[in-house]
């Protein structure tokens, strides 16, 4: 037996410290490779990044370094936008959220255009036409006056900022410089195709890189929440048809326990700007205890990821687009055996949910095209401001700004 143990001993613990090598030799690799694999090697290179570049950092972040964080700091992008009583108080006057059907194909198709727009190459077909849809179906609520200029930019804001807080606060370590310039190139290009303007954060030629515009944006978007984010009946109407979207599929007796995790997740100002109870101490001391112990364990007992998650929905021969998984009910997913009959499946199916292929038609399992996305009045509507936009769109991204935002502005 002792000679047994012996034999162990010399094949684990050579094999433990390799293994520990490993994982500290390549957990920062792919972060620390980004100044030679891109010719931005300090700050004052970064003026220079273009839009493509960007693009590849963003999508390495997703789908290598953090793609859990950078979803779930997605989904609470949207929720905190709606801590904003002008932004909640449209998406209650659309009736959006008046029914379980409602609630789950609006953050579908809002989910569906997001990953369109910013996960496609940059002035691909896929993403000119999401940004298209977009801003298609923003244009009556700009028009009339109902949606301001400041409240999309605080969107957007939330878009470009939030996953790098969240990294912050719940990852192993923070994102670089380079990264965070990446971020800021990326989203000011993606707000001018968007229509945004940038006018309240100063003078534009002072911002002439994507970090300094990013930190631009982050200081006034925190005076425009302090500012703006109060207590208001729209902002808990949707905050409570997001908390049953969120906590779906836990059961009955789960549900309380999922709603206070996700109110110990929120900041205090949100939290009571969506008038949802403070959770228990015990909540919060929970939480961070997971943080720090997965914190631990992803960086010095995890190796970094080898493949991507993908997150970019499916592109079927026919053209048509298929969700790569769904949350309530099954729409755009393609009823393939594995969505009907695999694991998942089967979890869904004890749950009482309803499959891909269920009803019939009426999750448009054959997929979409970014121009059915929307509420349903307007599916396969505005096709011809649709075309006016991508025809703007291509000029702005085949400009000297669409390929470097900032170089312009030397």
């Amino acid at each position: 037996m002792i000679s047994i143990l012996s034999q162990w001993k010399i094949v684990l613990l050579p094999s433990t410290v390799l293994y520990l090598y490993l994982v500290h030799h390549l957990r920062f690799r792919r972060s620390s490779s980004l100044p030679h694999k891109y010719p931005y090697p300090d700050r004052t290179s970064y003026n220079k990044m273009t839009f493509r570049h960007a693009w590849e950092i963003h999508n390495s972040l997703i789908e290598y370094e953090f793609p859990t964080t950078f979803s779930a700091a997605t989904m609470f992008a949207l929720f905190k936008a709606y801590g904003i009583p002008t932004i909640s108080s449209i998406l209650r006057a659309t009736g959006q959220f008046s029914s379980k059907d409602t609630v789950d194909k609006r953050y579908t198709d809002t989910g569906c255009l997001l990953l369109e727009a910013v996960l496609n190459p940059p002035a691909s077909e896929r993403a000119l036409e999401a940004i298209a849809r977009i801003n298609y179906l923003h244009s009556p609520h700009m028009a009339s006056g109902k949606i301001s200029n400041d409240d999309l930019l605080y969107t957007l804001s939330l878009f470009a900022l939030e996953p790098a807080r969240w990294v912050k606060k719940y990852e192993w370590r923070e994102l670089t410089n380079l990264e965070m310039c990446a971020v800021g190139t990326l989203w000011k290009l993606l707000g001018e195709a968007l229509g945004i303007k940038y006018d309240v954060l100063g003078d534009g030629a002072e911002l002439n890189d994507g970090l300094m515009w990013l930190e631009a944006l982050d200081d006034w978007s925190s005076e425009y929440q302090e500012r703006y984010m109060v207590p208001a009946e729209s902002n808990k109407q949707v905050a409570d048809a997001t908390l049953y979207h969120i906590t779906w599929k836990l059961s009955k007796k789960m549900k309380s326990v999922g709603n206070r995790v996700v109110a110990a997740l929120l900041e205090d100002k949100l939290r009571e700007a969506m008038m949802i109870p403070k959770p228990p101490q015990s909540y919060y001391t929970l939480i961070n205890r997971f943080i720090s112990a997965r914190k631990f364990i992803l960086l010095h007992l995890s190796l970094p990821r080898m493949r991507p998650k993908k997150r970019l929905p499916i592109a079927s021969s026919s053209g048509r687009i298929h969700s790569r998984k769904y949350n309530i009910q099954p729409w755009y997913v393609k009823p393939t055996f594995s969505n009907r009959y695999g694991l998942k499946a089967w979890r869904t199916w004890w749950k009482g949910g309803v499959l891909p292929g269920d009803d019939g038609g009426k999750y448009f399992p054959e997929g979409f095209r970014a121009s059915e996305l929307g509420p349903n009045g307007l599916r396969g509507r505005g096709e011809k401001e649709m075309g006016a936009e991508r025809s703007r769109l291509e000029e702005l991204w085949s400009s000297e700004r669409g390929v470097c935002p900032f170089l312009v502005q030397e």
